[in-house]
């Protein structure tokens, strides 16, 4: 049964009388993230959550973040924040959306429908990254097998490996990433001047990536320079100590999401880097936001998002691991960028590609599991 309106259900209860033509059904929907969502949006596992609860919440579903907090509370335009104690008691959900791996094991006594997400899909030799993590990763998705109601995954190559390993006992749907329709509104150059800029966006997520950034911030010394923003995470996935960057690159840090655009608007180039040669691990959500900012990407094989660079043309795509590659066409959009689809590139993400189109994706799966019991 669909979550009756707080205030109209304890109306009926007060009145001892269900007066139908006056009760407003809503679906009421809990998120659950296994991180803290009072964070500053600074990385896209906030992004994403605020957007998608957001945008659950401005078509009518009453959407909640369920995370162990403790202390419950808002976030943004009123999206509720609840601690996971909240899955054993009222207000009860027609439905709960877990987010990450880890996310499926705060399930606790919460026993409806369960739509999870994850990223990418492990199994007993790939990612090599996640080789410390593998044996948490893959119990993880054998609890996803065994509960959930249907899979959401962002592309073709995971839906293809979760059926190598589980089979088709389980719904698998594919719901990509977005990027905002609607942008900040500040405007003014954070660069301050200098050479044009290559920016890097988003986590390192794994040692090659620094070791890419540092090369082509010798390489390129005059024509440009590399600006990083986010968190270097280089150790957790390296089984070892974090990698150095070069000082020649301009390290930012984490942003917050709302600061980031400027940087976007005013850089020359976004940099898009595979983790690996596997494309399953490369569903790399920067893309997105680079087009929608209107930046042109250099992007490497065998990133899963490099088909929007082709569909828009507006980018180019480097060989795998080929710096001399890299650096030539890096060149040729410095010399040369394709400024003049700017605004038209800009409109098709934005229409196409938004978060609210990937939230409307998650209200007919949610209608269609709801209906199917």
């Amino acid at each position: 049964m669909l979550a009756l309106r707080t205030d109209l259900w304890d109306f009926c209860f007060r009145h001892c009388a269900v007066v139908y033509s006056y009760l407003e059904v809503i679906m009421r929907v809990g998120i659950l993230f296994h991180k803290n969502p009072f964070g500053p949006s600074t990385g896209i596992d906030l992004v994403r959550i605020r957007a998608i609860a957001g945008g659950l919440r401005r078509k009518g579903i009453d959407a909640h973040i369920i995370s162990p907090v403790g202390t419950e509370g808002f976030i943004d335009e009123g999206i509720p924040v609840r601690d996971t104690s909240v899955l054993g008691r009222p207000p009860y959900y027609d439905l709960v959306k877990t987010s990450y791996h880890d996310s499926i094991k705060l399930l606790g006594p919460y026993n409806g429908p369960v739509v999870s997400r994850i990223v990418r899909v492990v199994d007993e030799r790939l990612p090599k990254r996640d080789e410390a993590g593998r044996k948490d990763l893959l119990h993880c998705q054998e609890l996803i097998r065994s509960r959930a109601s249907a899979l959401v995954l962002n592309n073709r190559e995971n839906l293809a490996r979760w059926r190598e390993s589980y089979g088709n006992s389980l719904p698998v749907f594919l719901i990509p990433t977005g990027c905002p329709a609607v942008l900040s509104l500040s405007t003014a150059n954070p660069f301050r001047g200098g050479p044009p800029v290559i920016l890097f966006l988003g986590s390192l997520a794994a040692p090659r990536m620094a070791r890419i950034l540092n090369q082509i911030a010798h390489r390129l010394e005059g024509l440009a320079r590399v600006h990083f923003i986010g968190r270097n995470k280089t150790g957790l996935y390296g089984g070892g100590s974090e990698c150095l960057l070069d000082p020649l690159i301009a390290v930012h840090g984490e942003l917050a999401e709302e600061h980031v655009w400027a940087y976007i608007r005013h850089a020359t180039i976004g940099l898009a880097l595979a983790t690996g040669p596997y494309a399953f691990d490369n569903d790399v959500s920067k893309i997105l936001n680079y087009l929608r900012g209107g930046l042109p990407v250099l992007s490497e094989e065998p990133i899963i998002n490099n088909q929007l660079i082709r569909q828009t043309k507006y980018g180019k795509i480097f060989k795998h691991g080929d710096i001399d590659d890299l650096v030539i066409k890096a060149t040729q959009i410095l010399s040369n960028p394709p400024l003049h689809n700017r605004e038209a590139v800009m409109r098709f993400m934005a229409t196409e590609h938004s978060w609210q189109k990937r939230v409307e994706s998650y209200i007919a799966l949610f209608e269609r599991i709801l209906r199917a019991r």
